[in-house]
């Protein structure tokens, strides 16, 4: 087992995205840790879970460094930072016909009040997370940082439900993210209906694990603050990368990257979006930046 300060491990990636960590908790709360991450699914790298029309793709990461990216697309290093920069594709993306003012979300922030965060702090962390998914299908290009187009990817209107929960099980064709009790080694999981035809996006979700510290950072830098938590923003942004329609990568020469698949106490470098990043998200909307 890996010790804490090492790089954790980022995914279950595509439908249900989980990130992993190298210890355990310390502290427990009750619950069935099973109810949103089935005990069969743990030593499947894959599993796909049809549901009628509907179906859910489930990439499972382990803790494990051996873990590699294949279908990438490398862009070099625009920003000139000495990281290269990638993206891939998970062939899903929301129809924002549908979603004119931006695909609507709700917020359960009860498991940030556990760790003494105020429900504005909560919300406000997590719409910044989705508004730098929604911003990189703004601009110009990767390479440019201005914004020329006006695509509503994530509403600004923010829905708060303290009884909200995620439907990892079964769809229920409402996004949700919120806090719930996951299997020890799990930061966090997304996970993603879609029709299986088309590829089209019904139904999201992002649970974080309620076992483990959650903080926020006040100023984007990382500190003492964090020392023993994760932070909000920086997890939520990696997840919502997979809402958005990316996947993990894994090589450390992408490490950098919002999408790297692999996290630790403290960090906040995923809260920025890189070139790859914000790439891949404009290729994912590339029809409705016009």
């Amino acid at each position: 087992m890996r010790r804490l300060s090492r790089p954790l491990l980022l995914g279950i990636v595509v439908l249900t995205l989980s990130l992993i960590l190298a210890m355990p908790p310390s502290v427990g709360v009750g619950g069935d840790a099973g109810a949103l991450i089935p005990d069969e699914w743990f030593g499947e790298l894959r599993v796909i879970n049809p549901y009628g029309k509907l179906t859910q793709l489930v990439f499972i990461s382990y803790e494990s460094e051996s873990a590699q990216t294949s279908g990438s697309v490398e862009i070099g290093d625009p920003d000139g930072d000495g990281a290269l920069d990638a993206y891939e594709l998970l062939g899903l993306w929301w129809n924002l016909d549908k979603h004119p003012d931006g695909v609507p979300y709700t917020v359960n922030p009860l498991g940030g009040l556990w760790y003494g965060l105020s429900t504005k702090a909560v919300v406000t962390e997590i719409k910044a997370a989705l508004e730098n998914w929604d911003l990189a299908v703004d601009y110009e290009n990767y390479e440019s940082y201005k914004t020329i187009y006006r695509v509503e990817l994530y509403g600004d209107e923010v829905a708060v439900d303290y009884l909200a929960r995620a439907s990892t099980r079964y769809p229920d064709y409402k996004n949700v993210i919120t806090w719930d009790r996951l299997r020890p080694g799990i930061v966090a999981v997304a996970s993603i209906w879609y029709v299986s035809e088309t590829g089209e996006v019904v139904d999201a979700d992002i649970v974080l694990n309620y076992l483990y510290r959650w903080g926020i950072d006040p100023d984007d830098e990382g500190g003492a603050e964090l020392s023993h938590a994760f932070d909000i923003q920086n997890v939520v942004t990696h997840e919502a990368g997979h809402w958005t329609g990316l996947a993990d990568l894994y090589n450390e020469k992408y490490s950098e990257m919002t999408m790297y698949g692999y996290t630790e106490y403290g960090e906040v470098k995923k809260i920025s979006l890189e070139p790859g990043d914000i790439a891949g998200a404009q290729k994912v909307y590339e029809g409705w930046r016009k």
